[in-house]
Order: structure tokens, then C-alpha cells, then sequence
């Protein structure tokens, strides 16, 4: 989990989809979004 970029927190996960995965901070509520690379994936 990524720390927060204002608070240093460490990030909960929010949401995750198809092509990205959202972390919000349970701190101050800055989302942080990872676009994937490849969203077709054979995992």
C-alpha cells in the first residue's frame, strides 16, 4: 500500500476495476489512482 503524499498515512484500498486501483487515505481523504498497464490480464 502506498503512503499519502500530504499526511505520509498509509493508504487503504478503495476501489480496484478493470484498469485502475484506487487508494484513499483514511487520514485526510486524498485518493491516490494507479492507472494498470494492461487490463486484460490471464492471472
Amino acid at each position: 500500500m502506498p503512503e499519502c503524499s500530504r499526511c505520509g498515512t498509509r493508504m487503504s484500498h478503495n476501489d480496484e476495476t478493470t484498469k485502475l486501483v484506487e487508494y484513499v487515505c483514511p487520514t485526510c481523504h486524498n485518493t491516490h489512482i494507479v492507472w494498470k498497464s494492461s487490463y486484460r490480464t490471464s492471472d
